[in-house]
């Protein structure tokens, strides 16, 4: 395309699915703007951005909104100036499904995070990472990203994640990501420290992150141990 199409992203802080598509588009370098609002003040108009009353919504050319994440970065990485996807079509499509696969670590993890004592937490836990066991063997490279050099939607997808998992282990000591394969670990740290993450981030992320876990997981064992 000649030119790049209008571009308003809507989010909350928390969505870690909005997160997602916020560094597609911060990667992709093209111009956008973001309307950041919280479940308590969503615009009175949004049943008619959203169909189905969720975030993130990509609103393009102030008339035709895209939702679903992975429909979004989809879209993105199809009208980047820059390339987020690897160049060979069959990995192409492998990465996308390694993408979808991230929403059941996203399970995995809220399974952490809503357990209601401590061994079920533990057991939690290394069945949440164990799934990482199953994506450690398709990530060969040692560069900064899963594709080596390249960072792709499979980085986005991840990302929002790993900064939830860095920051309840600081929060709360007893989770741990200490098994975690070397390789994903060192994925998580260096999409952790990268700028791309760091300016997705909207507002204090420790504190959005408290009160996601008092809203989603209010009587999980973690929140409690944490009041």
């Amino acid at each position: 395309m000649s030119t790049n199409p209008s571009l308003e992203l809507y989010l909350f802080p928390s969505c870690p699915f909005a997160q997602r598509v916020n560094m597609s588009l911060i990667r992709s370098g093209m111009e956008y703007s973001k309307k950041v609002f919280t479940p308590m003040d969503m615009p009175e108009n949004f049943s008619e951005i959203s169909p189905l009353g969720n975030v993130p919504v990509l609103v393009v050319n102030n008339k035709d909104s895209i939702f679903e994440s992975a429909v979004i970065a989809d879209y993105i990485a199809q009208i980047s100036p820059v390339s987020l996807e690897p160049e060979d079509e069959t990995t192409k499509a492998q990465m996308r499904a390694w993408c979808n696969y991230s929403d059941a670590c996203f399970s995995n993890f809220m399974a952490v995070l809503k357990a209601e004592n401590k061994e079920d937490m533990m057991a939690a836990n290394e069945k949440f990472i164990e799934a990482f066991n199953v994506l450690s063997k398709q990530r060969s490279s040692n560069g900064p990203f899963f594709y080596g050099e390249q960072y792709t939607t499979i980085d986005s997808s991840y990302a929002p994640l790993f900064l939830r998992m860095k920051t309840l282990e600081e929060l709360f000591p007893e989770f741990s990501y200490e098994n975690l394969p070397d390789n994903m670990a060192q994925w998580m740290d260096s999409l952790c420290e990268s700028e791309t993450l760091n300016e997705s981030i909207i507002g204090n992320f420790t504190e959005v992150f408290k009160m996601f876990l008092n809203k989603m997981a209010g009587s999980g064992y973690i929140n409690q141990q944490l009041q």
